[in-house]
C-alpha cells in the first residue's frame, strides 16, 4: 500500500480552490448589514435574516435581542465600508462570506457570515459579531418569549421596545441613578427617597456598609416586552408606570419594596461579599428575600403581608422539601456539573416561585428575632477574601448553634 503524503501548503491550495469572488446576492447581504447599522434601521437587514439566525456562540433569542437592540443604540459604531475577502460554498445551499468591517472612528474588525439559499431568497443564518469597539454592549431584557420570538422571530422582534439610557433624563443621589421618561420626574424623585430608606436599613440594622447600588429606568411604555441597552454593567432595571400619579406611587413603592430591594441586596452579596455562582444561590436569594421583607414592612406594610407572607410562605408550604435548596440552580442544569444526574434527585432549577418561598421561610425562621447572629455571619463573610459553601455552612452553624446543613433540608 502506497502512502499518500500531502503537505500543508498543498492542503491550503486545495482549500483556496473553493474560494471565489462575491456575487450580487452576497454584496447585497454585506451592504444590508452596513446600512442597517449606520441608519439604525432593522428593516434594511430583516429581509435577509433566517428565523434561526444567531451570532456565533449565542442562541437565537439572545442574538435577535442583541441585534435589534444594537440597531437602536445611539452609540453604535458607523461602518464606512465592508471589504469581502472571499466567499466559499459550503454545500449546494450554504455559503460562507469572509470580510472586514471598516469603521469611521475605530480599528477594522473581521466579519464572517453564513447564509443559505431558500425559496424566499438568501437568508443569513450566522454572523460572528456586530458590536461597538472598546466597550461591550450590555442589555437587560424583559419579555414574553412567545410574543417576541415564537414561530416568527424575524418579524416578532419588532414588538420589543428598546430603551437607550444614554438618551434619557436622569437624577442621581447616594450612589443611585434613576433614568426616566419626562412625565415621570416626580416618580423618579420618590424612587431616590425609597432607596435612601433602604440604604439606611442596610447600614443601621444589618451593618452592611458596602452596598452594590442598582439603577432604575422608569418608563411610560405599557408593555411587558422591553430591553434596556447600555455600555457598562450599571445598566438599569426597568419599571413601567403608565397610570395615575397615585397608582404609580403605590406600584412603584411596592415593587421597590419587594423586587428592586432584593436585587440591590443580592448584587451586594455577589460583588461585595464575593458570593458568586450557583452554589451560593440558596444564601443569596434567601437572605435577599428576608431583608427585602424587612424593608417592605417599613415602606409598604400591606404589600409586605401580601407578597411575602401570603404568597411566599404559601409557596414554601406547597413545595416543601421539593429538592435540596443547597442544589438550587439558575435557569437550568449546569452541564459540566449535572451531566448524568437524574432530574430532581440532586439539584433543583424548576418552579422558581416555590424555591424563593422556601428560601425566604428558612431565613425568616432563622433570623427574624436574631439580628445579632445575622450581623456576625455577614461580618465573617466580609472579612474573608474567598469562602467555600462548606465554610459558609460551618460559620452559620457555629454562630447560630444549629446544624444548618441538616436544618435547611427540612425546608
Amino acid at each position: 500500500m502506497k502512502r499518500i503524503i500531502i503537505s500543508l501548503s498543498a492542503i491550503l491550495i486545495l482549500m483556496s480552490c473553493n474560494r471565489r469572488e462575491p456575487n450580487d446576492i452576497e454584496r447585497k447581504i454585506t451592504e444590508s448589514i452596513r446600512l442597517s447599522i449606520n441608519e439604525r434601521n432593522y428593516d434594511l437587514i430583516k429581509p435577509y435574516l433566517s428565523k434561526d439566525f444567531h451570532f456565533e456562540g449565542s442562541d437565537i433569542n439572545t442574538s435577535f435581542t442583541s441585534l435589534y437592540s444594537y440597531l437602536n443604540f445611539k452609540l453604535s459604531a458607523s461602518i464606512s465600508k465592508i471589504d469581502v475577502n472571499y466567499v466559499k460554498d459550503i454545500n449546494d445551499s450554504l455559503v460562507f462570506i469572509k470580510g472586514v468591517k471598516h469603521y469611521e472612528n475605530y480599528d477594522s474588525d473581521d466579519l464572517e457570515i453564513t447564509y443559505k439559499l431558500t425559496n424566499e431568497g438568501a437568508k443569513i443564518t450566522k454572523i460572528n459579531r456586530i458590536r461597538p469597539h472598546k466597550f461591550p454592549v450590555i442589555t437587560r431584557a424583559s419579555y414574553k418569549n412567545e410574543e417576541i420570538f415564537g414561530d416568527d422571530p424575524v418579524n416578532n422582534i419588532e414588538n420589543l421596545n428598546v430603551l437607550d439610557n444614554s438618551t434619557a433624563d436622569s437624577i442621581s443621589n447616594v450612589g443611585y441613578t434613576i433614568y426616566y421618561d419626562k412625565e415621570l420626574k416626580n416618580e423618579s424623585e420618590l424612587s431616590l427617597i425609597l432607596f435612601e430608606h433602604l440604604d439606611s436599613l442596610l447600614t443601621n440594622k444589618f451593618k452592611i456598609n458596602n452596598i452594590e447600588r442598582e439603577n432604575l429606568f422608569l418608563t411610560t411604555i405599557n408593555s411587558n416586552n422591553t430591553v434596556i441597552i447600555g455600555k457598562n454593567r450599571d445598566i438599569p432595571w426597568t419599571m413601567g408606570l403608565y397610570e395615575s400619579d397615585s397608582i404609580n406611587n403605590v406600584n412603584l413603592t411596592s415593587k421597590i419594596g419587594h423586587t428592586f430591594s432584593h436585587e440591590i441586596i443580592e448584587g451586594t452579596l455577589v460583588q461585595k461579599y464575593n458570593l458568586k455562582g450557583y452554589k451560593f444561590r440558596w444564601f443569596r436569594d434567601g437572605l435577599s428575600e428576608y431583608i427585602a421583607y424587612e424593608y417592605c414592612k417599613i415602606i409598604a406594610p400591606k404589600e409586605a403581608e401580601s407578597y411575602f407572607i401570603d404568597k411566599r410562605l404559601t409557596a414554601a408550604s406547597r413545595f416543601a422539601k421539593n429538592g435540596n435548596l443547597l442544589d438550587w440552580r439558575a435557569n437550568g442544569p449546569i452541564e459540566h456539573v449535572d451531566k448524568g444526574k437524574l432530574y430532581g434527585s440532586e439539584f433543583i432549577y424548576y418552579n422558581e416561585v416555590g424555591q424563593y418561598g422556601r428560601a425566604f421561610k428558612f431565613f425568616k425562621d432563622l433570623f427574624e428575632n436574631n439580628d445579632e447572629s445575622l450581623i456576625k455571619i455577614l461580618k465573617e463573610i466580609e472579612e474573608r477574601e474567598d469562602i467555600s459553601n462548606e465554610e459558609l455552612l460551618e460559620i452559620m452553624s457555629e454562630i447560630t448553634n444549629k446544624n444548618i446543613t441538616k436544618l435547611i433540608s427540612n425546608y
